[in-house]
């Protein structure tokens, strides 16, 4: 969750949003293979919100390491966060610059989980990471986007989002940073197909109040079948990668790496 959405920094008093769980689902579907091959990786999770989600993969990959950085950390808001964690491998940062005068190695992974399209500028933010010392040609980047310029809202605005992408875009922009795209395509089509209604529906008016995930209040078992629905939606999109077709979603994602010198 962006520290923007976040009603309260307390894990007992946040109702997580389906759609974050199932993000959380889709990430870990992307690392464990990458992780399988070396239990103990290094995850770099830049832009990294309440930390949550690092939080669950640490549960879920006990032996990894991971670094979380935000810029929107303040001192009081580190040492928040860092009290539900404090018996995890995580450590939080609000900088990559503070983050290397404690690491020497190179990262394994980085997670960019809906984090460009917050930069005016994220050609130059992804250059910068390339040459930042801290990732080698072995480290492998897993970006996920919001998908679409034309489903551009009032929501990608409270979220001070500056784009939406499509494959192309999100392609382009990685390779003028020096990155190549291993596996690109999108997933959560079924949110595809209820944004659009949304948007049909709202059409050029203009909404006043808008919520993020934050504010969410759990549904309760309907929320689990929100969850395991969405995971479904990724793995029918998946199948239908493997056999050539992307079918198109609310989100974009892309594997990448440094492009070879």
């Amino acid at each position: 969750m962006d520290i923007c959405e976040a009603a309260s920094f307390e894990r007992e008093k946040i109702n997580r949003h389906p759609w974050e769980l199932a993000r959380i689902e889709v990430v870990k579907n992307f690392l464990t293979p990458i992780v399988a091959q070396k239990p103990t990786t290094t995850v770099l999770d830049l832009g990294c919100g309440d930390v949550f989600v690092s939080q669950q993969l640490a549960y879920q990959y006990p032996k990894a390491t991971f670094h979380c950085v935000d810029i929107a950390f303040t001192p009081e808001i580190i040492i928040t966060i860092s009290e539900p964690v404090k018996n995890l491998p995580i450590s939080l940062y609000s900088s990559t610059q503070e983050l290397r005068k404690t690491f020497i190695n190179k990262i394994d992974i980085v997670l960019l989980l809906d984090v460009i399209e917050h930069i005016e500028d994220e050609i130059t933010f992804l250059k910068e990471l390339n040459q930042s010392g801290l990732i080698d040609s072995n480290t492998k980047l897993i970006i996920t986007v919001p998908a679409f310029q034309k489903l551009f809202s009032n929501h990608d605005i409270y979220l001070k989002h500056y784009r939406r992408y499509n494959i192309a875009l999100l392609n382009n922009h990685l390779q003028q940073a020096g990155f190549e795209s291993k596996k690109t395509g999108y997933f959560f089509i079924s949110l595809l197909v209820l944004r659009i209604i949304q948007k049909l529906v709202q059409g050029n008016k203009t909404i006043n109040v808008e919520k993020g995930i934050g504010a969410y209040q759990t549904k309760g078992w309907i929320d689990t079948v929100m969850i395991k629905t969405l995971y479904l939606d990724f793995l029918i999109g998946k199948l239908f990668r493997v056999l050539g077709v992307k079918l198109p979603g609310l989100s974009c994602f892309s594997i990448c790496q440094k492009q070879p010198s």
